[in-house]
């Protein structure tokens, strides 16, 4: 059979567009990802076939054994993308992300910095006020990084040199600077949030703060390879990324939340008019095994609300770009 025209893959593509309703979100991205690839191969200067295929890629990383297959793809199509267009600001801030996630700080500053200095002729490539503020906090974050490893390094010398007089001089100097460099920085990596309150935690505390448990509390839990809900009973849900984002947000609200707020804020790229009851009947039929969650999600007349009686704790670390920012900006 010989390969599809590039008018058949066009009408292939308005086909796809209409089919966000129908199809499971996550496999509609993946046949995305096959169409436009095979759309570059029909035409590879296309701007906009590379930029819809790297945005799919990201948002199918939502799977994490996919992430770094997904993830060295996309980086790969948004450098082509800036070779190609040199100033396109939001090329060179997507891969700002894409390397700060990597921890290749250097990098990341790199490209940081090529976003917000590029002055793009195409308002589409330029970076909004929330994105131009993003770029200049990541790099700082970056910079902080560096510091961190810089002055790690101070410390070793200092823990090697034979001479008492020098170990004494060399840690004095540290402590100084640390308070110098370091006064501000936290400790605390992860986030706890509860019905009341948003608490900032370090490793020790995370556990200690999961051991504490009341007979009738559920746990949101960010932190490892699974994103889990562990049940009052010890039962644990395991969430596909995009349905714990959603229970996250409609948890971290604390009220009914609108419909189109939920969109706004969860799906922001969607065309799909149905994206949140859909998905929100994915997250109830995944839950639905077990009884004691009946009524956690609940209709309101203008959108759904997080319904728990008893307490409930939230836990992700400080510096969850995939689900924010790599994402959704």
């Amino acid at each position: 059979m010989p390969p599809p025209t590039l008018e058949q893959l066009l009408q292939k593509e308005l086909l796809w567009e209409s089919q966000e309703d129908a199809a499971d979100l996550y496999d509609w991205w993946l046949d995305g990802i096959q169409l436009y690839k095979k759309l570059l191969h029909h035409d590879n200067q296309n701007e906009r076939y590379r930029v819809q295929l790297a945005n799919l890629l990201l948002k199918a990383g939502g799977d994490l054994k996919m992430r770094q297959h997904n993830f060295s793809e996309a980086r790969r199509l948004f450098r082509q993308l800036v070779q190609q267009i040199p100033d396109h600001a939001l090329a060179h801030y997507r891969l700002g992300f894409l390397t700060y996630y990597e921890q290749d700080w250097r990098r990341s500053i790199t490209y940081f910095g090529n976003a917000l200095s590029v002055k793009p002729t195409n308002r589409l490539h330029q970076l909004n006020d929330e994105q131009r503020a993003k770029a200049f906090g990541f790099q700082a974050k970056a910079y902080q990084k560096i510091s961190l490893a810089l002055f790690e390094r101070a410390k070793l010398i200092g823990h090697d040199t034979k001479d008492p007089v020098t170990a004494d001089a060399i840690d004095s100097f540290l402590l100084q600077t640390e308070r110098e460099l370091f006064s501000y920085e936290e400790v605390q990596n992860y986030v706890m949030v509860t019905r009341n309150q948003v608490l900032h935690l370090n490793k020790e505390e995370v556990i200690e703060q999961q051991a504490e448990r009341g007979p009738s509390d559920i746990r949101l839990d960010l932190l490892g390879e699974k994103y889990l809900l562990v049940l009052p009973s010890d039962e644990r849900i395991e969430l596909p990324e995009q349905l714990a984002k959603l229970l996250r947000f409609l948890m971290e609200q604390g009220k009914p939340v609108l419909s189109q707020t939920i969109r706004d804020e969860v799906f922001p790229d969607s065309k799909s008019d149905s994206i949140v009851r859909r998905t929100i009947s994915r997250l109830r039929e995944t839950i639905k095994h077990s009884y004691i969650l009946g009524d956690l999600i609940q209709t309101t007349p203008t959108g759904y609300a997080f319904h728990w009686p008893e307490d409930f704790k939230i836990f992700y670390r400080k510096d969850d770009l995939f689900m924010s920012d790599i994402l959704d900006n």
